[in-house]
């Protein structure tokens, strides 16, 4: 009695995982992009409540500048979030979040001077929005809409209620 596998049988077990592979891989992806997703949509929150925080700590206005510009569209990964003490580009980094770990994401805020500034005494953070999609499905888009006041950042779906995240009013 022989044992182990002979060539045939060894080559409809390679095909058969390779087809099974293939039709797996558009749901994995979509599970990749929901996680990341709802990291972004994590991240962006702690970053605004951390901000706030640093702000009252430090008793004086601080600025979060984004890489890129309004309304534009980052969707290669390569945008960040820094947090400073100057209204100006540059200045001492007190928080920095990157898109690095988001790449599959396209990012747009509406921030027109290119950052959002949070009050040292309340930490209240100027009003605006970021939002956030995957490049390969741009109907599923999320928002971080700030508001002030009060100064709180909520998270909702543009088109309807998405990743457990409510519909934005």
């Amino acid at each position: 009695m022989s044992r182990g596998f002979n060539l045939l049988e060894l080559t409809i077990t390679l095909v058969l995982l390779s087809v099974m592979l293939g039709l797996a891989k558009p749901s994995y992806q979509a599970l990749l992009n929901r996680v990341k997703m709802k990291r972004l949509a994590s991240e962006l929150s702690g970053f605004v409540i951390q901000a706030k925080s640093e702000a009252v700590l430090r008793n004086q206005r601080l600025y979060a500048h984004f890489s890129f510009s309004a309304a534009s569209l980052q969707d290669s990964g390569d945008w960040h979030i820094q947090l400073t003490d100057s209204s100006a580009a540059g200045g001492e980094r007190v928080l920095y979040l990157s898109g690095e770990g988001f790449l599959g994401l396209a990012v747009t805020h509406n921030y027109g001077l290119g950052y959002l500034s949070f009050d040292g005494v309340r930490g209240r953070p100027t009003g605006g929005s970021i939002e956030f999609f995957a490049v390969t499905n741009t109907s599923e888009r999320l928002k971080a809409v700030i508001a002030n006041p009060p100064g709180r950042i909520r998270i909702c779906g543009v088109n309807g209620a998405l990743y457990g995240y409510a519909q934005c009013h």
